[in-house]
């Protein structure tokens, strides 16, 4: 396990090897950001944006959380989504859940009072309006099958938020898209989840209840 010495040492390698090949490039970066997406995504150590995408420093924003969801009441995703789409004017908000996700296992396997149990009981929430679909699965089905269903519900929840409805009816570009990565493979998979307008996310989802 890497100590913090050996952390800020990698660290010290990265950026000499960054300013060798392009001794601007901090200079550039600091001096705004101008990112492509928005990300949200899970906490798992194991699905890291930057990673499985190679985008360059600059290129995304990121808000994770256990279970990559979008709360509709919590302050912190609601100020992220704010800030990325009225003033960063990222164009593409990317929602991305992935197969054997732990916050999607626990919220499959028990319920409780401890902070973690109430953020997850959002999935519980998932689970039990697909009730029927999801029991006819086995155990890895129905919990891939929750980690999907849970990108959908996030990408609803995004989608009906008064800053997307806003930026879209101004006319501004944005483009909220559900991903789901298989951890197993490394891939990254759509879902036949994008919308760019009010009118194409009405078409879908305008009488479903997610």
């Amino acid at each position: 396990m890497p100590s913090i010495r050996d952390m800020l040492s990698a660290n010290k390698k990265w950026a000499d090897e960054i300013n060798d090949r392009d001794p601007g490039f901090f200079a550039r970066v600091s001096a705004k950001q101008t990112p492509e997406v928005l990300w949200i995504g899970c906490s798992d150590s194991r699905v890291g944006p930057d990673q499985l995408v190679s985008m360059p420093i600059g290129s995304i924003f990121v808000h994770r959380n256990i279970g990559n969801l979008f709360a509709t009441n919590d302050l912190n995703c609601l100020a992220v989504l704010e800030f990325a789409i009225d003033e960063l004017k990222v164009p593409n908000v990317v929602v991305t859940g992935h197969y054997g996700c732990g916050g999607v296992y626990a919220a499959l396997k028990h319920s409780g009072i401890q902070p973690v149990d109430l953020w997850l009981d959002q999935i519980r929430f998932i689970y039990h309006r697909h009730a029927a679909e999801l029991e006819e699965l086995n155990e890895e089905q129905r919990w891939n099958r929750l980690a999907e269903l849970n990108v959908e519900a996030q990408v609803h929840n995004i989608c009906r938020n008064t800053i997307v409805r806003e930026a879209w009816k101004r006319g501004q570009e944005v483009n909220v898209i559900g991903l789901i990565y298989d951890i197993h493979d490394g891939r990254l998979l759509q879902m036949g989840l994008e919308f760019s307008s009010l009118e194409a996310w009405e078409a879908c989802y305008g009488v479903k209840r997610l």
